[in-house]
């Protein structure tokens, strides 16, 4: 099974930039990217932040652009999206809790995909609420004894990119560690938010951060340093997926001609 993940496209729309980057345009990059791959992915994960501003408008020029590649997607909400407008634009490729969390588990084939919404609302930081927790629980208890892939858009772990960390997952990691060890069969977390292609493990599992869609942070591990923004390339992930013999993934910059 082949996955494409893309995350942080933050677009904004009429003409409107982003920091300095046109953010719109790079999402229409985006999907010619994929439109050009040779082997066409089997499944789409947005790893959170679609919009800059959590508009309709925003979501619907992102979910008409997904919809025409004809690849089934499922969507997380990041730090910069809105619960609200983005479930009423996007309900096909969201999961809703009871809680009103935009969590959502498919099986796709012999593979369960479970994506976990980390925000905090109106904040930048991330956490694992412990209504969250619960319904992580029962969905991998649920699925005992099968292969699970999470994706989230706050990574749970430190990165040593000292202000993003501290935007990072502020509470309930310690237990969504253990919800990961207890299960056993996480294939991997898949990650956004920092802006940058990150590795690392939680709870047994490989931690993979995706580097934007649209522009980059820089590496810089100094402490009390602000993060800045890169000249590196838009990029996004492919993961390839094969029963017993897990995950292996590569990062694709986006075509710019």
């Amino acid at each position: 099974m082949l996955i494409a993940q893309i995350t942080d496209s933050h677009v904004l729309l009429g003409s409107r930039i982003a920091a300095r980057f046109d953010t719109a345009a790079a999402f229409q990059r985006l999907l010619e990217s994929l439109r050009r791959q040779e082997k066409k992915p089997d499944l789409i994960l947005f790893s959170g932040d679609l919009g800059e501003d959590a508009t309709p408008q925003e979501y619907a020029f992102v979910g008409a652009g997904l919809r025409g590649l004809e690849i089934p997607v499922l969507a997380v909400p990041g730090n910069h999206d809105a619960r609200e407008p983005l479930w009423e634009a996007l309900p096909d490729m969201l999961g809703r809790t009871d809680a009103g969390h935009l969590c959502v588990a498919r099986d796709i084939g012999p593979l369960v995909v479970v994506g976990l919404d980390t925000i905090v609302p109106s904040a930048a930081h991330g956490e694992i609420c412990p209504a969250r927790l619960a319904w992580l629980r029962e969905t991998l208890k649920s699925h005992a004894g099968r292969d699970v892939l999470i994706f989230q858009h706050h990574p749970p772990i430190d990165t040593g990119l000292d202000h993003l960390d501290s935007m990072g997952i502020l509470s309930g990691r310690e237990e969504f560690a253990g919800l990961v060890a207890e299960h056993g069969r996480v294939a991997a977390i898949l990650c956004g938010h920092v802006h940058r292609s990150v590795h690392g493990t939680c709870g047994g599992a490989p931690v993979r951060v995706s580097p934007s869609a649209s522009h980059q942070f820089a590496f810089d591990l100094r402490k009390g340093e602000p993060y800045r923004f890169s000249d590196e390339p838009a990029q996004f992930s492919m993961h390839l997926w094969r029963e017993g013999r897990g995950l292996v993934s590569h990062v694709v910059p986006v075509a710019t001609g």
